[in-house]
């Protein structure tokens, strides 16, 4: 129980451990990616103010040289004078095309366009009314003066600069029109988060234009220290922002929008000069990113260390228990030892009674095929008796011819008559030469090349004259050429049980019929040997390989010589069943593996 409870404080030690550790690597490198983040966000909130201050600072001194252009002046000193009029317009399409400026145009002291860059085109400022333009009215006053406005027609914000044109009385006012379009085109492009807002937290400027011409929420004015926006602004159009954290410098905020809620890292930065405030928004998409990855470095680094002592632990109580094992195991060692030594020599005793009983077996199985052998000749004794009786009796008539020709000097009968009893010895030969072969005991070695066919035929030479004295038709369909590893006389034998059978099975049929076949497929031979006899009793089928299992009349059979078959052709690798015909009489079949010479010369 004490062993229980202290494992399971230590697991949850580690827990605890793995926990502590996952949550400081994810705190360290969400740190460390806002400080990156942090380190992109303020050159580029730099270059963004630097590029406004560019466009500005490219154009905004032109009203004052045209201020001082003694072209403008006459121009302005003569306004009837038409020709003055039109050199003028002409020189402010040039100075406007090679300035690349949106717009350059000089008011009359009335507040009517004079002249412009825009003259003799559709929509051209020339005679339009500004008089209650901000920026004429305080050039008129001071002399110089700048306005951030609204166009009426688009909606976008546009910089006007204005500069008063000559001494009291004012002769008029140089006007140019400065553009942010394609500096938002740009960070659109790139796809930057920038808004711009004027000195009331508008936003006149920004990436995204749905969020152009809103008010920047109060939040954002405060930490900015701008003053916040008028009263009469509409609250519907304010920017739900929200500061969710502090980080150096740098805020996390939340912008609403009516399709999305985002989170950024917020920097904003001053414009003094102007007015304006420039706000960056940078997607915490990366330091989110930086966070898991950091939480599953932390975590597969604190369950490696928590793994590493766990091991160190079990190796060490490994180790205790081992030395522990060790001992007792010397002991047992010890005591065992006798205990092996008497049983490997009952074991040697044991082995050697099996090898010999093994030997008593395979003398005793050896012994049973012979007998089985020897029955078979028994009772085939009487028909190859009269097998050689036949050519015997034939041989002493063609000597007492062969007597009688040759005293008549008949020299063609007399051979013709040695040729006859040439012919009939060779016959009794061949018999007397396989019969010997059949008896003879055998004694496996080496198995050796089976011919099926020479086997078959020789079986045949021996139940030839049985079958012929019994009346039995006898058909074989044997292929050459077709061969298996084994022992020849044993698959004779074979078949001469399976003849015999067969020729009990139609003994009392009025058309005695055996047939037999050899058929070859693929790696297999399958020998079938069939009759038309009564066929096997279905209740006897499954028994008839059993040794002295016998239908047979006493005196008629041991019943030895399917249960030898069976037998021999397990040694052959093979097997053999009995089935009833569907057409009426049993048949025997052997399958046995196909043997193929050419490869077996090849692996030489």
């Amino acid at each position: 129980m004490r062993t229980r409870t202290k494992s399971i404080i230590l697991v949850g030690a580690s827990l605890c451990l793995v926990c502590a550790v996952t949550f400081l690597a994810q705190s360290f490198w969400r740190e460390s990616g806002l400080r990156s983040l942090q380190a992109v966000n303020k050159p580029r909130i730099e270059l963004v103010a630097n590029a406004m201050r560019a466009e500005i600072s490219r154009q905004d001194h032109l009203p004052f040289v045209l201020s001082v252009d003694p072209d403008v002046q006459r121009a302005l000193a003569a306004p009837s004078d038409a020709a003055l009029r039109d050199r003028l317009n002409d020189k402010l399409k040039r100075v406007s095309r090679e300035a690349d400026t949106r717009a350059l145009y000089v008011i009359a002291p009335s507040g009517k366009v004079f002249a412009a860059d825009d003259a003799g085109q559709p929509g051209s400022q020339l005679d339009r009314d500004l008089s209650d333009r901000p920026y004429f009215r305080n050039a008129i006053a001071s002399g110089r003066s700048a306005f951030l406005g609204v166009e009426p027609g688009s909606n976008r914000a546009r910089y006007y600069v204005a500069n008063a044109i000559g001494e009291l009385p004012v002769l008029g006012i140089a006007v140019v029109r400065i553009e942010f379009d394609q500096i938002e085109a740009d960070w659109e492009r790139a796809g930057e988060r920038v808004l711009v807002t004027d000195a009331l937290g508008k936003v006149f400027l920004s990436s995204d234009p749905s969020l152009r011409n809103r008010v920047l929420g109060i939040a954002a004015d405060a930490v900015r220290g701008a003053p916040p926006a008028q009263d009469d602004t509409d609250p519907a159009q304010a920017i739900d922002f929200k500061v969710l954290e502090e980080h150096l410098g740098s805020q996390i905020v939340r912008i609403q929008t009516p399709d999305d809620t985002s989170t950024y890292l917020y920097q904003p930065m001053r414009v003094p000069e102007y007015g304006w405030t420039v706000h960056r928004l940078s997607d915490l998409t990366t330091v989110a990113t930086d966070q898991r990855d950091g939480g599953i470095i932390g975590a597969a680094i604190s369950i490696i260390a928590v793994s590493g002592l766990f091991y160190l632990r079990q190796r060490q109580q490994a180790l205790v228990a081992a030395r522990k094992a060790g001992a007792e195991l010397s002991t047992e060692v010890a005591n065992r030892t006798q205990e092996l030594r008497a049983a490997n020599a009952a074991l040697h005793s044991e082995v050697d009674e099996r090898k010999r009983t093994e030997a008593r077996l395979r003398n005793t199985q050896n012994s049973l095929m012979q007998a089985g052998k020897l029955a078979a000749l028994g009772q085939m004794s009487a028909a190859i008796a009269h097998e050689i009786n036949q050519p015997l009796a034939a041989i002493r008539t063609f000597v007492a011819s062969t007597k009688v020709f040759s005293e008549r000097n008949d020299a063609a009968k007399v051979r013709a008559n040695l040729d006859l009893i040439s012919g009939l010895a060779e016959r009794m030969a061949n018999i007397t030469s396989h019969l010997k072969t059949f008896a003879r005991k055998s004694e496996p070695g080496k198995p050796e090349i089976v011919d099926v066919d020479r086997a078959i035929h020789g079986s045949m030479l021996l139940m030839e004259s049985q079958l012929r004295l019994a009346g039995v038709t006898v058909e074989i369909d044997v292929p050459r050429n077709i061969f298996v590893k084994g022992y020849a006389v044993q698959l004779e034998q074979v078949i001469v049980n399976l003849l015999q059978n067969a020729l009990q099975a139609v003994a009392e049929v009025e058309n005695p019929a055996i047939r037999l076949d050899v058929t070859a497929a693929g790696t297999i031979v399958k020998i079938s040997v069939f009759d038309n006899g009564a066929g096997i009793a279905q209740e006897h089928i499954d028994q008839i390989f059993d040794p002295f299992f016998t239908t047979k009349a006493i005196g008629k059979g041991l019943g030895l010589g399917l249960s030898i078959s069976y037998g021999i052709v397990r040694d052959f690798g093979g097997e053999i069943r009995a089935v009833n015909r569907s057409g009426g009489g049993a048949e025997m079949i052997i399958e046995l593996p196909r043997f193929h010479p050419e490869s077996a010369m090849l692996h030489v």
